[in-house]
Order: C-alpha cells, then sequence, then structure tokens
C-alpha cells in the first residue's frame, strides 16, 4: 500500500485530526493521493454532531463498497473520528468493507493498526481511548503553509444536552504548555504565520496539568514566540470566559480581536435545558465587558434552532439577543437529535418545518446584520495577512485582526506578509480595499 486519500465531515478539529493521520501515514512512506479514484486506502474522518454530516458519512461509505466491488481494487477502508468511536464494532456489521475503526483518541495508534489488518487479514477497531493521546506528539502534514491549528485541549466536561461531544471525545484533558509552546515555535520557524488554538473549551484549558496554566497564561508564553504572529482560538464558552481572558485580548499585541462565543438561545428556560450553566442577560453582560475592554473584537455566535421545547416566545428571545447583541457573523443550525444525549428524552420535541421556518428568520435577520457591521469598515485601515490570489482571480486576498476576508490588488510576492489595506466596499462575505503605500 502506498497511496492514501482522506475525506474530512465536520469541524476544524476533525481537519486537524486528518492533519495528524496524515502525517502518520506520510512518515511511513505513504503518499497523499488527489482523489478517492488514486488511493489505495481511503479514510472518513467522521463527524456525528449534526444528522447531516452522519448522513453525508453514510452515502460516501456506500459509494467507496460500490467502487471496490465494480473494477476489483482492494482499496483499505478506515473510518476515524466521533461516528467510529460511537458505533465501534457495530460499523463492521452495517459495513462489511470497512478494515479499520479508529477513535479520535486513538490517532496514534494507526501505523500499528495498520500493520496489524494487512498481517492478520482482519478488520481492526480502536475506539478504547488512549489516555496518555494528550500527551504525545503526532506529526501533521498540515495543508496550509501561513496558517496553522494546533490542539490544546481534548474533550468536554461540560455536558450540554444536545451534544455528543463528551460521550465520543471523553473528558477534558489539557497538552503540556512547553508542548504547544514547542510546537507553535516549531509552525513559526518554518513560516508560518498565525496559529488558531482548538478545543472544545479552550477558556477552560489547564485541568489535570502537573503545573498550573491558565489559558490566558498560554497565551503569554505562545506571545513571545519570535516569528508568530497571529494568535486566534475556538472555541470560548460563555460561562468561562474570564476577565483574565478579556485582559489578554485587550493586552497583548498577536492575540487577534475576535472570539467565537457560542450563545445558542436567547430564552433563559431553553438555556436552562441545555444546561449551558448562563442566563441570556450574564452572557450580554460578558460581551458589553468585552466591548468595553476592546471595543474593535468582532464576534462571532452559534445558534440552534428548534430546541425540545423552544414555543414562540423562546425564539422570539434568541431574534431579541440577535438585535442586542449585533454579532459580525452567526451560524445557525436546527437542532438534532444525537444518540446518548438527554435532550432525547425532553419532551415537545419541534416540527421539522417550525424548524425550518425560524431558522430562515435567523438568517434573513443576520444577514441585514451582517451587511451594515460589514459597511462600518468602510474607510477604514485595516491591517490584513496575505493568504494569496483571491479566487476572483487578479486580486489579493487575506484576512484582517477581525477575521474579515478582504480582496484587494496587489502583487503575488506579498504572500505571508502583513500589510495595511485601506477599506473601500463592502459586501455581504467579504471587504474590498486599495493597498497603502
Amino acid at each position: 500500500m502506498k497511496s492514501f486519500h482522506i475525506i474530512t465531515f465536520g469541524c476544524q478539529m476533525n481537519e486537524h485530526d486528518s492533519e495528524r493521520m496524515s502525517g502518520i501515514l506520510q512518515s511511513q512512506g505513504l503518499v497523499p493521493a488527489d482523489s478517492v479514484d488514486d488511493a489505495e486506502m481511503v479514510i472518513l474522518n467522521t463527524c456525528s454532531i449534526r444528522e447531516k454530516a452522519e448522513q453525508k458519512f453514510y452515502s460516501e461509505l456506500g459509494r467507496l463498497a460500490h467502487l471496490r466491488g465494480r473494477d476489483g481494487r482492494r482499496i483499505t477502508i478506515a473510518v476515524a473520528g466521533c461516528i467510529a468511536q460511537q458505533e465501534g464494532k457495530k460499523l463492521l456489521s452495517r459495513s462489511p468493507t470497512v478494515d479499520l475503526v479508529i477513535g479520535p483518541s486513538d490517532i496514534a495508534r494507526l501505523s500499528g493498526m495498520i500493520a496489524q489488518s494487512r498481517g492478520s487479514g482482519r478488520p481492526v477497531v480502536e475506539t478504547g481511548g488512549d489516555p496518555e493521546y494528550h500527551q504525545k506528539l503526532v506529526p501533521a502534514a498540515r495543508t496550509d503553509g501561513l496558517k496553522a491549528w494546533v490542539s490544546i485541549m481534548y474533550g468536554c466536561d461540560n455536558f450540554c444536552t444536545y451534544c455528543v461531544v463528551p460521550h465520543l471525545r471523553g473528558r477534558e484533558r489539557s497538552r503540556p504548555p512547553r508542548d504547544i509552546v514547542d510546537e507553535v515555535r516549531g509552525l513559526a520557524d518554518r513560516g508560518y504565520r498565525e496559529v488558531t488554538f482548538l478545543g472544545q473549551n479552550v477558556n477552560s484549558y489547564g485541568k489535570g496539568l502537573d503545573s498550573a496554566c491558565s489559558f490566558p497564561e498560554l497565551l503569554g508564553l505562545v506571545q513571545e514566540v519570535d516569528g508568530m504572529e497571529r494568535i486566534r482560538f475556538v472555541t470560548s464558552h460563555p460561562r468561562d470566559l474570564s476577565d483574565g481572558l478579556i485582559s489578554a485580548i485587550r493586552d497583548l499585541p498577536k492575540v487577534c480581536e475576535s472570539i467565537h462565543l457560542p450563545v445558542q438561545s436567547g430564552s433563559d428556560r431553553v438555556l436552562a435545558s441545555m444546561n449551558r450553566r448562563y442566563t441570556s442577560d450574564e452572557y450580554r453582560g460578558k460581551v458589553l465587558r468585552l466591548r468595553d475592554a476592546v471595543p474593535a473584537v468582532s464576534l462571532t455566535t452559534d445558534i440552534i434552532v428548534g430546541f425540545p421545547g423552544e414555543g414562540d416566545e423562546d425564539f422570539a428571545m434568541t431574534l431579541q439577543i440577535l438585535q442586542d447583541v449585533q454579532f459580525d457573523t452567526i451560524f445557525a443550525f436546527k437542532y438534532s437529535k444525537r444518540p446518548n444525549t438527554k435532550a432525547l428524552e425532553l419532551p415537545g420535541h419541534v416540527p421539522e418545518q417550525v424548524k425550518e421556518d425560524r431558522l430562515e428568520q435567523v438568517f434573513s435577520l443576520q444577514k441585514d446584520i451582517t451587511f451594515r457591521k460589514n459597511h462600518l469598515h468602510v474607510g477604514s485601515i485595516q491591517e490584513v495577512l496575505v493568504e494569496g490570489e483571491s479566487r476572483k482571480g487578479g486580486t489579493l486576498t487575506g484576512r484582517t485582526r477581525g477575521n474579515m476576508a478582504v480582496n484587494f490588488a496587489g502583487s503575488h510576492h506579498l504572500k505571508g506578509s502583513l500589510v495595511k489595506v485601506r477599506i473601500i466596499a463592502a459586501g455581504p462575505n467579504s471587504l474590498s480595499g486599495d493597498l497603502c503605500e
């Protein structure tokens, strides 16, 4: 077996897990293939957070099984990620074409699993979880030469009633700060200019460490790494947004003025049912403190519509918090039934059409808010990290510290540089500008 191809479903954490599996395979001499048709091994790195991602996975798995049966090629099929963890050995009975089943915390075992499967000719399942995974240095074959993801912790302790993450990725484990700083330093030495820290709740980083280190303290350590120009992070649980983190965003020059703070609902009753452990007013209060300290901060959020028991009044409160907070952009979803979650047992499941209608209202309202907020940037001068040529052609593209996409004319030699751009126009999803002399 000489070539592999990875198909990734879901979040940035899954994307980074795919980079790690690619790094392991390339360290063993395998080469990435451009498509499934050219690969001898295909890994489906799956997501179970929402039903739609799960449906896409099973559709792709069926296509792979048909491909192998049609042309007689011996394709090794591996299933990784949250569905692998959720289903385990049951995947083998559902799809006998699967050769490997790998849980999210078992990625470091990938090479050994391949050897074991090839030696025995039988499928191999590893979903027990490696208790030392958070302390291992796993190679990553990154797909971007300027921006990198770095996991700082794994798992979650919050147990929101709609979420499968604690059941599939386990309880919170923080990576040692020295390992994180060393990884960032190595990235900077290789020319990377922006790092995004990943965790289900980065605000609670530090649990279980031999020596105490909070998330703001970790940001301070990485601030000192020469060559790394920007620091971002996702995701932040509102309950744990501390004054120390707000101060870090304000005071550390490399920490970008941008934060993703999922509110999920504007109804206190629904928030309590979700086990979010904050009220809508507490959320508003934290946003006020954040904006008082960092007026230019860009704020994004997640919204779930149609959670069990959500009535018209509850939904109206969600629309109200969108109006009150004025997020720069949002990610909104219909509530999706997930196995092993307490929300399944709740009364008052909302009809699908009602969820569809509510989601449309959320997007319609936010579209106007985002468009107005984008126009506030016109006339300003923004620092932009140049990522390369725009897909529109003939221009460069990059992102502001607030994570807004900007298109502007300039030489391709500027890729990787921090430049100043005067914003001259705003659209629904991006800005346009002129490069400052």
